[in-house]
């Protein structure tokens, strides 16, 4: 039941519409490890690692999560980390078959959002490049699509941290997805 409500969280606002694509969760009892295949274009190497993971949203597949995650963040929700949300963050974001920071949005929303999601994602990243503290987490740092996945897992954790550093982030988040429940 913890796991589906989690699920369900982000997609209050979407209905059915948010599941379109896919439809199965993985659930592993712990953490779990990903082979990695990464082609250098430049150098034509191909790099192979294995990577150990919390969870995991494939664009056409499933959800991936470690069960030991979701429950230890249910038993302490207002720290900005939901691994859930996160992952689901990530298959709204691929509804428009691109996995890049912008979920699906009207024309004239899609502007505002790019216009505040870049000037914070940019501001995020130069902070941790300088290697300051940030009250985001700086994996929030890697990409467009983490950016979105973490600041929405701040939405629902912790909302009012969000609205203290991002306020254009937050005001986004909350008419994407409605009001935190915290």
């Amino acid at each position: 039941m913890l796991l589906a409500a989690l699920c369900c969280l982000p997609l209050l606002e979407f209905g059915a519409e948010g599941l379109r694509g896919w439809s199965q969760v993985l659930v592993y009892p712990g953490a779990f490890r990903a082979q990695r295949h990464e082609h250098d274009e430049d150098t034509g190497v191909l790099h192979e690692y294995d990577e150990d993971l919390i969870g995991e949203s494939w664009e056409f597949g499933p959800l991936v999560l470690s069960w030991d995650d979701v429950a230890a963040e249910a038993g302490s929700p207002h720290e900005g980390f939901n691994v859930v949300v996160h992952e689901m963050a990530h298959k709204l974001d691929a509804l428009d078959q691109a996995m890049d920071g912008t979920p699906p949005l009207p024309a004239a929303w899609q502007r505002a959002w790019a216009r505040d999601f870049q000037a914070a994602y940019e501001a995020l990243c130069a902070r941790v490049d300088a290697g300051e503290e940030t009250v985001i987490d700086p994996y929030a740092a890697e990409a467009p699509e983490e950016f979105f996945a973490v600041t929405s897992e701040y939405h629902f954790s912790a909302p009012a941290v969000l609205a203290a550093a991002m306020p254009e982030v937050a005001s986004h988040l909350r008419r994407f997805y409605g009001e935190s429940p915290l």
